[in-house]
């Protein structure tokens, strides 16, 4: 479908941009769970003192950008790596890469909720339901780039 290069240039575009959402969601979900502010006096304390709101709209923006760039790379990647796994009978990966599948799907349906919750409910309301979306919505981030980043490695050793 796509020449080797703009496939190679797209799946580390997509990358790049997974690691930009592991910060984003990672910094905001460990902000969110602060429970008072702390004087930042070191890394740890300033890192905790932003403001976990002014995440939001980029957060949404770079996920369905991942997703729609995962997407794009998904035939690739069920031709050439999907099918490579399948001969070495590697199912553990494919499993893997099938709940990746099933999770960032979850975690787009998520989004509308996320953004509710962080930018029309008072900061006061829904403190809970704000903590545990972001808390699950970076856990999925965290576990599709881990995933993806163990099928590519795996697909160069074969």
């Amino acid at each position: 479908m796509f020449t080797g290069t703009l496939v190679a240039t797209l799946l580390i575009l997509h990358g790049l941009a997974g690691v930009v959402l592991i910060g984003l969601t990672t910094h905001q979900a460990v902000a969110v769970w602060k429970t008072r502010p702390l004087a930042s006096k070191n890394f740890v304390r300033a890192y905790v003192n932003t403001r976990p709101s002014t995440y939001t709209n980029t957060v949404v923006a770079c996920y369905i950008l991942t997703f729609i760039g995962g997407g794009i790379i998904y035939p690739t990647y069920v031709m050439d790596v999907k099918s490579t796994l399948t001969d070495a009978a590697m199912n553990p990966p494919i499993g893997l890469f099938e709940l990746k599948e099933h999770l960032a799907v979850f975690g787009l349906a998520m989004l509308p909720s996320y953004w509710w919750l962080w930018k029309k409910a008072s900061p006061s309301e829904h403190v809970l339901a704000r903590r545990m979306n972001t808390t699950v919505i970076c856990a999925i981030v965290w576990l599709a780039f881990v995933v993806g980043y163990i099928l590519n490695n795996i697909k160069g050793l074969l």
